[in-house]
């Protein structure tokens, strides 16, 4: 087997969690409160999200989210490509 190139890895694991949070937005905006509520029920049966969904984030916030989100993933990655590229060989 080859080994992974961990420096776009990482870059492609950034880029996925970015993708995925952008969705998670989107699905926040065209459910509102009551819709992403009973999604995340349906989701996580046993558990009540209705006291824990905030629907009013600032653009500031998300956007730090969103660049510590590919920051965490991207290096998990990174890691994951270099810890298998060590334990293969």
């Amino acid at each position: 087997m080859e080994q992974i190139n961990a420096k776009r890895f990482g870059i492609a694991s950034g880029l996925t969690s970015v993708i995925i949070y952008v969705a998670c937005f989107l699905v926040m905006l065209i459910l509102g409160k009551d819709g992403l509520v009973k999604l995340s029920n349906l989701l996580f049966h046993g558990m009540d999200f209705s006291n824990i969904i905030r629907m009013d984030i600032p653009f500031s916030e998300s956007l730090i989210g969103l660049i510590l989100s590919f920051l965490f993933w991207g290096g998990t990655g990174f890691l994951l490509a270099i810890t298998y590229n060590r334990l293969k060989s």
